[in-house]
C-alpha cells in the first residue's frame, strides 16, 4: 500500500516539472539580452552615441519581439498548468519538447538578427516557435481530452477556447513562412498580429463564461 502511495504521491507532482520549466524560460530570457552591445566609440558625442545605438535597431527590435513572445508562451504555459492536476510520463515528455524550443529561442533570435532580410532567416525563427506553440497545444489536447489530467471542475466551453488561444500562436508563424518567402519583413511584423487576435478571444471568452455563469 505504501509503494502505491509513494507511486500515486509521484504521479500527481507536478513541481518538478513546472521548476525546470520556469529555469528554461529564465536561461532564454537571459541569455537574449546578451546580444545587446554597447558601441565602442573614440571621442563620442552623444550624437555619434545616438546615432550608433539607431544603426542597431534590428538587435533591439529582435530582442523586443523575441522578449515578447517568450512572455506569451511563460503566461500559456502556466494559464495550462493552473489547471493541470496530475502529471505522468507522457505529460512531462511533451512538456520536454516544448522546453526544447523555448531553449532555442536566443539563438534563432540571433539569427533573425542578422539575417532579417532572407527568407530562410525568418522562416527558421517562425520553426523553432511554430514548433513550440505545437507542443504547448499538445500539452493541453493530451491533459484536457476527457478531463484525464485538469481539474474537473473546469467547463467544456473554457477548455475549448483554451484549445483555441493555444493554438492561435503556431498558426501564426506556420501561416508566416510563407510569406516570408514573398517578403521576410512582412513576415516579421506579421507575427505582431496574433496579439490583439488573442487579447479578441480572451475578451469573448470572458464575456461567453460569463453569461453561462450568470444563467
Amino acid at each position: 500500500m505504501a509503494a502505491e502511495d509513494e507511486k500515486g504521491g509521484a504521479e500527481h507532482r507536478l513541481d518538478r516539472t513546472l521548476a525546470i520549466s520556469d529555469g528554461v524560460f529564465a536561461f532564454a530570457i537571459t541569455l537574449l539580452v546578451l546580444d545587446l552591445t554597447v558601441p565602442t566609440i573614440t571621442g563620442a558625442t552623444s550624437a555619434d552615441l545616438l546615432n550608433a545605438l539607431s544603426a542597431d535597431y534590428i538587435t533591439f527590435f529582435t530582442y523586443a519581439l523575441s522578449f515578447l513572445i517568450a512572455s506569451i508562451w511563460w503566461n500559456a504555459h502556466h494559464r495550462n498548468f493552473e489547471r493541470i492536476r496530475r502529471s505522468n510520463s507522457t505529460l512531462r515528455w511533451l512538456n520536454l519538447l516544448f522546453l526544447l524550443w523555448i531553449a532555442l529561442l536566443p539563438f534563432f533570435t540571433k539569427v533573425l538578427s542578422n539575417y532579417e532580410n532572407l527568407p530562410l532567416g525568418v522562416i527558421l525563427y517562425a520553426v523553432d516557435q511554430a514548433a513550440a506553440g505545437i507542443f504547448l497545444t499538445l500539452i493541453w489536447v493530451y491533459a484536457s481530452h476527457n478531463y484525464l489530467r485538469i481539474d474537473k471542475s473546469m467547463k467544456e466551453e473554457a477548455i475549448r477556447y483554451a484549445t483555441i488561444r493555444n493554438m492561435v500562436a503556431p498558426i501564426f508563424f506556420l501561416a508566416s513562412m510563407g510569406i516570408a518567402f514573398v517578403n521576410p519583413i512582412v513576415a516579421t511584423v506579421f507575427w505582431v498580429g496574433m496579439f490583439p487576435v488573442m487579447f479578441i478571444i480572451r475578451h469573448f471568452e470572458r464575456k461567453k463564461l460569463k453569461l453561462q455563469t450568470q444563467k
